[in-house]
């Protein structure tokens, strides 16, 4: 069985010695530290900067559930994409899964809200990022009215 990535993205990433416990597995907090890059990969690629004066990002909440392990360095792929979309904060889901898509390793979610730089309060998430946020958006999700 092969696990559908037809919504949202998927970043190839790499596993390291580093990366491991010494049970010879990824260690459980990796899981959503490679999330955490493959989003990063997709918004620096997509050309956005991030500008700290203008705004930031903060994690409300973060979810994890172990499906599988990840024995040893290998490559896995990281699927994501935009589940909800609000005024100023997107929920991410994500999973982890094996380089031919047949194990998932993990899935979870994660909340991000954007603040303004300057107040660090909630602020509306810019136009320019919904712009590139389009490959992210699941079935029916659509960027919120102004």
């Amino acid at each position: 069985m092969t696990i559908d990535t037809s919504a949202g993205v998927v970043i190839r990433k790499r596993i390291y010695l580093d990366d491991l416990d010494g049970f010879g597995m990824l260690h459980h907090a990796r899981y959503a530290l490679l999330f955490d890059n493959a989003v990063i990969d997709y918004w620096t690629d997509a050309g956005w900067t991030m500008d700290p004066a203008k705004e930031v990002l903060v994690i409300k909440e973060l979810t994890l559930e172990y499906h599988a392990p990840v024995l040893g360095m290998t490559e896995v792929d990281v699927h994501f994409w935009v589940d909800r979309a609000g005024r100023s904060s997107v929920t991410y889901r994500f999973e982890v899964l094996s380089a031919d898509h047949t194990v998932l390793h993990s899935s979870g979610s994660r909340v991000v809200v954007f603040l303004d730089g300057q107040t660090l309060r909630p602020t509306p998430i810019p136009a320019d990022i919904w712009d590139k946020a389009g490959p992210l958006l699941a079935p029916g999700i659509e960027k919120p009215a102004a």
